[in-house]
């Protein structure tokens, strides 16, 4: 405690458009708005064609011609976030970078995706590729500046124990397992990423398989007995325990699904409970990413999920929740009301101040006008909750070192210490000031 703890973002986003099946993620984000929805095949054709260009100048500018049309229809923001994911991983790191760089970040954590198996075909690079290419480009040279979570997906995971094609129609030649376990324990990764919204619950998966087959995901060939996600899934966990490595889970009722809802339907918040309460679990390292907030809904809401997080925290001693691109920088007062709801939160539950994680949800959070202003508008709104500045530098990186197994003899302190020196790396100052 008498350290100056360093500043963690927790919850970044790095991928760019190659690294995914961009037009049914695209789609994923906006089933609510009919006109934007028709837009997205255009708006993904042209995102595609922006990364794929190299010198042609002609192609350019008719590609920056239809972003501009198509700005006027979708908003700036939306645009503004289309064109980042244009860019390389290593461009929209430099980015991300670049504008949080009065922030003083210590410590960027991307959270790796992985959709292949969950959204209508594209190409996109294979994930084998895509976590090297992390590696090379971005943890090793930067110096520990950024150590990425690395995806999950039990889906790839059974259709490489069955032997089963990929839906590029190939063998599947990549166990989720085993590149999960060679970037953790090699390649620089610090933690798993996983997505239930897209159609599978933390564990007792036999209780959805109904809800399971609205998931229209390659004609079904993909969807699988929910005994066997239990099994995969049981062996990560196995992994993350002997390990010790936290897993960050999306949990709020909005962003990535495979169909209008599916968050409800596998990842609501007290779902991990049936994980959490067997035994041998009961000290995995959790995230419930965005804290389980609903939109327009606050702590005394009926649907929202974050007092189920909240008595969990109090049950579980790894438990943590992020405010990834929570709507602090909203200009209207119903929203940002709601978050004064963090008085009553933390007077019925004080355990919060020591469990809630700083994340910015970077660059998803660029389509928010004002985002640029996230922490400051976060640290704003705590303060003025009853939160003291010790209770901020625990909120901005001092929880996170906890979540993260960064302190002597935790997992990932131990696992960096090796992967710097094997790696001809001087350890960062954050690093240097643990213990």
């Amino acid at each position: 405690e008498n350290f100056m703890k360093p500043v963690i973002d927790v919850h970044t986003h790095i991928f760019c458009a190659k690294d995914i099946p961009l037009k049914g993620y695209l789609i994923s984000r906006n089933d609510k708005n009919k006109f934007q929805k028709l837009m997205i095949p255009s708006v993904a054709k042209c995102i595609r064609k922006k990364a794929e260009l190299k010198e042609n100048v002609f192609s350019k500018a008719k590609c920056k011609l239809l972003m501009g049309i198509l700005s006027l229809f979708l908003g700036k923001q939306y645009v503004k976030w289309g064109k980042a994911l244009s860019k390389t991983v290593l461009e929209i790191t430099r980015e991300m970078i670049d504008l949080y760089k009065d922030d003083n970040i210590d410590l960027y954590v991307p959270l790796m995706i992985d959709y292949e198996y969950w959204f209508k075909n594209s190409k996109d690079t294979y994930i084998d590729k895509q976590i090297k290419n992390i590696s090379n480009t971005i943890i090793i040279p930067f110096k520990g500046l950024i150590h990425p979570f690395v995806s999950f997906d039990p889906a790839r995971e059974l259709a490489f124990n069955k032997g089963m094609c990929n839906p590029d129609g190939k063998p599947e030649e990549f166990g989720s397992l085993k590149l999960v376990k060679e970037a953790i324990l090699e390649k620089g990764f610090i933690g798993v990423k996983l997505y239930n919204s897209m159609g599978y619950k933390p564990f007792n998966n036999a209780s959805v398989n109904e809800k399971r087959k609205k998931i229209a995901n390659h004609k079904k060939k993909y969807v699988f007995k929910g005994e066997e996600y239990d099994e995969v899934l049981s062996k990560l966990y196995d992994f993350c325990v002997k390990y010790d490595v936290p897993i960050t889970a999306h949990c709020g009722m909005y962003g990535v699904e495979s169909y209008p809802d599916a968050s409800f339907d596998f990842g609501q918040a007290i779902f991990w409970k049936e994980v959490l309460e067997q035994k041998k679990y009961k000290n995995l390292r959790l995230n419930l990413a965005h804290f389980g907030w609903k939109k327009d809904e606050g702590f005394e809401g009926k649907e929202t999920w974050v007092k189920d997080i909240c008595w969990m925290m109090k049950a579980y001693n790894n438990l943590f929740a992020d405010v990834a691109c929570h709507k602090v920088v909203s200009e209207k007062k119903k929203i940002l009301n709601k978050f004064n709801d963090y008085k009553k939160i933390c007077k019925e539950f004080p355990v919060v101040k020591k469990r809630l994680l700083f994340g910015t949800d970077w660059h998803v959070i660029i389509k928010e006008p004002g985002y640029r202003k996230f922490k400051e508008k976060y640290i704003e709104i705590l303060k003025n909750n009853g939160f003291n500045n010790g209770d901020i530098d625990n909120f901005l990186g001092g929880n996170a070192m906890k979540f993260l197994g960064l302190y002597k003899g935790g997992g990932n302190y131990e696992r960096l210490k090796t992967f710097y020196k094997n790696n001809k790396i001087d350890p960062p100052e954050w690093y240097k000031s643990i213990g």
